[in-house]
């Protein structure tokens, strides 16, 4: 199991109610050893993504689903140690460095000293790996799995990418660079220069919208906006074969909308996936794939962090680092 001695209880960020970043409060909490197919991971950092902040607002399908279970431990991704292993773990050890999505979606978990998580979620990194690789997983696998298991993307394709400047948005932009494809990629006049930069061949300004009629036949319109913008975007270009939407709460509407035009449109929620996300980060081992990072922050500074998020003033990822 483990030979480090471990503590009695730990320090998370939980959300308490649903509400204000005021509700995003310190709480104590039992140590739980893993069991079966666990590992215990002594966390180094977390990130902040979209969903945590939402969920902290009492929106969305996670919020509804754990009303009668809060306090609820806030954050999907993780970097940090395995301090303690199942009986039935056998490919990683106490003392190897992971990084992973855990919990996603009703059992988050990650702002945390301490997370349990399921061994198959966790990949290995290696020893010379920042902390920031904790704002990898989940967005890193949301990109992946939009572009290519359900948007089936190929090189020499045009793919539009909206949001492209966000998290998912510019991972996702460096895979289908890397995959071959032509990207547009969608997002304020203040980010063309970044996503040019990261590969993108065209760039539009989302406040003008006639720059949308004349981008040709889309192959894949990977949506990460979603709602009124994304329909009005979508209704000015001609030929779309095939989209992929990832806000859940507009998804009906957008694939209900584009049904007569003969564009295949669906919704997607991501799912961990062990080698999918092993890819991931040997691509930014290599330097291939580049995280943007805006800032980090102590675990202590969650609600700031939230804060920043929901008031747009930070255009890549937060880590929240974890004293122990």
């Amino acid at each position: 199991m483990s030979n480090i001695q471990l503590p009695d209880t730990f320090n998370a960020m939980a959300i308490t109610q649903y509400g204000g970043v005021e509700y995003l409060q310190s709480i104590e909490k039992p140590l739980v050893l893993p069991q079966q197919s666990q590992v215990l991971v002594k966390v180094i950092s977390a990130s902040v993504n979209p969903i945590d902040v939402k969920t902290r607002a009492g929106l969305g399908l996670v919020a509804a689903k754990n009303a009668d279970k809060l306090p609820m431990v806030a954050g999907y991704d993780c970097y940090g140690v395995i301090v303690a292993i199942g009986d039935k773990v056998n490919d990683l050890c106490c003392g190897d460095l992971v990084t992973g999505m855990v919990g996603f979606p009703l059992d988050a978990g990650c702002y945390a000293q301490y997370v349990l998580a399921e061994d198959n979620h966790l990949v290995k990194v290696a020893a010379d790996t920042t902390l920031d690789i904790a704002g990898l997983p989940l967005a890193g696998l949301t990109a992946y799995q939009g572009l290519f298991e359900f948007g089936n993307l190929e090189a020499g394709q045009t793919i539009l990418i909206s949001g492209a400047a966000g998290g998912v948005g510019q991972l996702a932009v460096q895979l289908a660079v890397l995959k071959g494809a032509t990207v547009i990629a969608v997002a304020s006049e203040k980010n063309h220069a970044m996503l040019m930069a990261l590969g993108a061949q065209r760039v539009i300004d989302y406040n003008e919208l006639s720059q949308f009629e004349n981008v040709g036949k889309i192959d894949l319109w990977f949506d990460l906006v979603g709602g009124d913008a994304a329909v009005s975007q979508m209704a000015l270009v001609s030929h779309i074969v095939s989209v992929v939407t990832v806000p859940t709460l507009s998804a009906e509407k957008i694939c209900n909308m584009l049904k007569p035009k003969g564009t295949l449109a669906q919704g997607m929620l991501v799912k961990p996936d062990h080698v999918q996300l092993t890819k991931l980060v040997d691509l930014v081992e290599k330097g291939q794939l580049r995280l943007n990072i805006s800032k980090q922050l102590d675990l202590s500074q969650a609600s700031y962090a939230h804060t920043l998020v929901e008031q747009g003033k930070v255009s890549g990822k937060i880590i929240l680092t974890i004293q122990h």
